[in-house]
Order: structure tokens, then C-alpha cells, then sequence
């Protein structure tokens, strides 16, 4: 009788190990790739927040100022990190990859977009800033990232977008936008973007950039959605 044992191995190498056509970059780099000229630190006055008893309540101060706390990437190969510039695994079969390049959207004419994407939090004001969480979310092992249906479960009020008048409504967001303002009450609108809704990798726009825009917008939604990070704009004295 002969062995299957060397087959079997073989097979598993295959769906195990990351292929020698694997892609690769350049990874993120602290130094050079955040605009720290940018952070501006403005004092806005004196805030009184809630606590709970017996403190009841804190006197503090509200400063404005640009912190970088959270990288973000959105990738059409599952699986490749472009934070650390390398594939992080990779399979034979790519269920969960989208596309690949810009000429894929002008040789199909209708065709959306798909991209996964990753955030990962990164505090880099340690200490000046209260941000002391650290964590990593990869679209790829988030079921629902990849089916819109499924994105319900957690996202139901975008059965009240899903119509025509809702999006076209959004034309409105988007002129606001270009003026350099946001209408916070219309939550399903991304500007010139599209639609918050569905809160997945798929984007019904056939221009690359542009969408991986959208998939970047939506995750930061879901992120707070699922309250793993927070608006200090919205939250003065939650974050």
C-alpha cells in the first residue's frame, strides 16, 4: 500500500507558505511618512466633564491638535500589509482579494470594487496624549466585511439608505464638501464618495482611487461603530 503522507505535504506547503511572486513594499516608517509640521496645538477653553461618583465631575482643558494614533490601508490583495510592507500569509486559492489594477475597471464596463482593508492602532504621542490603546483589525477575518447581507446584523438602519432619493441626497454632501464643510446629519454620505452603506469592502464605483477612498471611510465608520476607536470631536470627554 503506498503512502499519501509526501502528497499531502506537498498540498499543505502550497496553502501554507507565501508564494515567491508574493508582493512587497516599502513599510511604514515613523519618521518620514507622518506630517509632524502639521500637528497644531490650539487651546479651545475649559471643559466640565461627567464622573462617576464620588468624583461627579472633572474640571479640565480642550486643546485642538492633529494626532496620529491609527494607520490605515486598504489593499486589493488579501492578506499583504502595506503598513509592514510584506504579504502576511497567503493561500493558493485568493477568495478574498479584489483588483489589482486601474485597467481592470475600463476593460468591464458597470464593475465595482472590492478591497479589504486594515487598521492598526498606533499611538505616536505617547505620553503628551492619553491614547494608550494598541490593537490591529484585518477586513480578511471579518466575515462580514465581505458580504453585504451580512453586514446588516450589526448595521440594520441601512435598509433606510438603500433607495434612490437617500443617495441622490448625498449630491448635496458632496457640494458641501468641495467647499471645505460636512453635513454631520447625513451620516450615510461620504462627500464625492458615495454611500457609507453597505459598511463592507464593495464600493459601486469603477475608479480605483476613488473607492479604495470610500473602503478607507467606511472601515474609520465601522471602527467607531464597534467603538474601538473614538472622536474626540463628537466625544469631548469619552476618548
Amino acid at each position: 500500500m503506498k503512502s499519501k503522507q509526501p502528497i499531502f505535504s506537498v498540498l499543505l506547503l502550497l496553502l501554507l507558505a507565501s508564494p515567491l511572486w508574493a508582493k512587497s513594499g516599502d513599510g511604514f516608517n515613523v519618521a518620514s511618512d507622518v506630517h509632524w509640521e502639521e500637528i497644531e496645538l490650539r487651546f479651545e477653553g475649559i471643559c466640565i466633564c461627567p464622573r462617576p461618583p464620588p468624583i461627579f465631575y472633572e474640571i479640565g482643558e480642550i486643546w485642538e491638535y492633529w494626532e496620529p494614533f491609527l494607520v490605515e490601508g486598504t489593499v486589493s490583495m488579501a492578506n499583504y500589509s502595506a503598513f509592514q510592507g510584506r504579504q502576511i500569509g497567503a493561500s493558493v486559492i485568493d477568495e478574498l482579494g479584489g483588483k489589482n489594477k486601474s485597467s481592470d475597471s475600463v476593460d468591464i464596463a458597470n464593475e465595482s470594487t472590492f478591497a479589504q482593508g486594515h487598521a492598526y492602532l498606533f499611538p505616536m504621542m505617547y505620553g503628551f496624549c492619553k491614547h494608550k490603546d494598541y490593537g490591529m483589525w484585518w477586513s480578511e477575518y471579518d466575515s462580514m466585511w465581505q458580504n453585504d447581507e451580512l453586514s446588516a446584523v450589526i448595521t440594520p438602519e441601512a435598509a433606510l439608505y438603500a433607495n434612490k432619493a437617500m443617495q441622490m441626497a448625498c449630491m448635496a454632501d458632496a457640494a458641501a464638501v468641495n467647499l471645505g464643510y460636512t453635513l454631520d446629519f447625513m451620516p450615510w454620505c461620504i462627500g464625492s464618495s458615495g454611500s457609507a452603506y453597505p459598511m463592507t469592502g464593495h464600493v459601486e464605483n469603477d475608479n480605483i482611487v476613488q473607492a479604495n477612498n470610500t473602503v478607507a471611510s467606511r472601515l474609520l465608520y465601522k471602527l467607531n461603530r464597534l467603538f474601538m476607536i473614538c472622536d474626540p470631536a463628537d466625544n469631548l470627554c469619552g476618548c
